[in-house]
């Protein structure tokens, strides 16, 4: 019997109230795959917005507060 079989029938088994549960769960994880981790939201943000004579060295010290 496979895994997904199982949680099948035991959400079959569950009392209403516990289904509306899982269910809002599972929207909540969901929602949560699909969100692009912060650092890839960044890079996608900074994709493309490079200026010419801004360095690395220098975006980095400023985001460190260093200038």
């Amino acid at each position: 019997m496979s895994t997904i079989v199982e949680i099948e029938a035991a959400i079959e088994r569950l009392p209403q109230p516990q289904v509306d549960e899982l269910a809002a769960w599972l929207e909540k994880l969901r929602n949560w795959r699909a969100t692009p981790a912060p650092v890839e939201a960044w890079l996608q943000q900074a994709r493309g917005s490079a200026r010419p004579g801004v360095t690395t060295t220098s975006v980095m010290a400023s985001t460190r507060g260093e200038q």
